[in-house]
């Protein structure tokens, strides 16, 4: 049966609100410079400017399918698909928000949040419908249906917090299916190599390769994502140590649902 299998990690992502970002349009060029020798040096791969507008910055890494975008607000660091790609994302995370700081003057944070969505993988959408159903409140009720209608589906979420409302975390289940999802082409494989810095191109290629063979096969099963935030943190706040509670809290309230899961299957 479908429940048995593992979740497989699709997606995670770091964020971090800020206060008072406002240096971002003054300041947003140099920070890229840097970020672009500092992400490679940390990863061994290379990263490199996707755009800069007014509203945000994002910086790409094509070998890693990694973005970090950057704004008067807030840091993202995203990495999907995952796979078997890896590289130390808390220590990126860090470093990226630590450069941030300076370049910007930071003086408060807002949120720091991490989140990872999985999949637990089924034979097709049909049958993560039906688990989605199980494993709901509504399995149990006992009422009596109207004629015709069955449950079909269910999405749940649920939110665990502290006293003072200052840490938590969330859980948000649904059914998932994607299919044949058309394949944007960087527009800068639309020129020359040579019009491109070295590694610029092979990097946007061997992407565009991995994205195509992922999208050949559709992604079924019922989405489980966990997100785990602190509000106001400290500037002190390491976050590499956030990342790691983070990790460890999120990996035990998808442990409690598949309990169920499975205990009703």
């Amino acid at each position: 049966m479908a429940p048995q299998k593992e979740p497989v990690l699709r997606q995670r992502i770091f964020e971090a609100r800020y206060e008072r970002g406002y240096r971002y349009l003054d300041r947003c060029g140099d920070a890229m410079v840097i970020l672009e020798d500092l992400l490679a040096e940390g990863t061994g791969c290379l990263w490199f400017p996707a755009e800069a507008t007014p509203t945000a910055a994002r910086m790409i890494c094509p070998d890693l399918d990694a973005t970090l975008v950057f704004n008067a607000q807030s840091l993202v660091l995203e990495q999907a698909p995952v796979g078997n790609v890896e590289f130390d994302f808390a220590r990126i995370a860090a470093d990226s928000l630590g450069l941030i700081v300076g370049r910007f003057a930071l003086e408060k944070m807002r949120r720091f949040g991490w989140r990872q969505i999985k999949l637990l993988p089924t034979n097709d959408i049909d049958e993560a419908e039906k688990l989605s159903v199980k494993c709901s409140p509504v399995a149990d009720w006992r009422h009596k249906k109207s004629d015709g209608l069955v449950p079909r589906e269910y999405e749940q979420a649920y939110r665990f917090e502290s006293e003072d409302r200052t840490r938590g975390i969330r859980i948000f289940v649904k059914p998932f299916a994607r299919y044949g999802v058309e394949l944007h082409v960087d527009d800068r494989l639309r020129l020359p190599p040579h019009h491109l810095p070295q590694g610029q191109h092979q990097a946007l290629i061997e992407q565009q390769k991995r994205a195509k063979k992922q999208r050949e096969d559709p992604d079924v099963g019922l989405s489980i994502d966990v997100d785990f935030y602190l509000m106001w943190p400290p500037m002190e706040r390491s976050v590499v140590e956030f990342a790691q509670e983070a990790k460890q809290e999120a990996d035990l309230l998808e442990r409690d649902f598949l309990e169920q899961v499975r205990s009703k299957s």
